[in-house]
């Protein structure tokens, strides 16, 4: 379980924001706990049956290598594609309901640490779990 702590957070802080966020009913945040859950669960069995497919061969095979970055790059469109509309649900939420000229100038200035967090993520995932020498 180790090998995937980084998973385990990026999905924590997802979940953490939709079960936060008020704009979200309560089957919208159960269908978020299903859905990342399940593709968390997916995502260690098909990365441990990878690993143990070609266990024990020495080099390295190309074809692992290859398999194994695959996985990781569609499993990270798997998670951070529907986190990025989510995103954009709430930021959208956020401007209609913005009162004053300052709340709209700090939910802007928000959406750097926003971006930064997807792509920190994505680089978490690609080359953590994907990284091909």
């Amino acid at each position: 379980m180790d090998n995937f702590t980084w998973l385990l957070i990026i999905v924590g802080t997802i979940l953490l924001i939709v079960m936060a966020n008020r704009y979200f009913t309560w089957w919208a945040k159960s269908l978020a706990v299903i859905y990342y859950g399940t593709l968390t669960f997916l995502f260690i069995g098909m990365t441990r049956s990878i690993n143990e497919k070609y266990s024990g061969i020495i080099p390295v095979p190309e074809a692992y290598w290859d398999e194994n970055s695959q996985w990781a790059y569609t499993a990270s469109h798997l998670f951070l594609l529907p986190f990025i509309r989510i995103l954009f649900y709430l930021y959208y939420r956020w401007f209609t309901n913005a009162q004053s000229l300052t709340a709209i100038i700090l939910i802007t200035i928000s959406l750097l640490p926003a971006a930064a967090l997807v792509f920190f993520f994505y680089f978490i995932i690609d080359f953590g779990y994907g990284y091909r020498p």
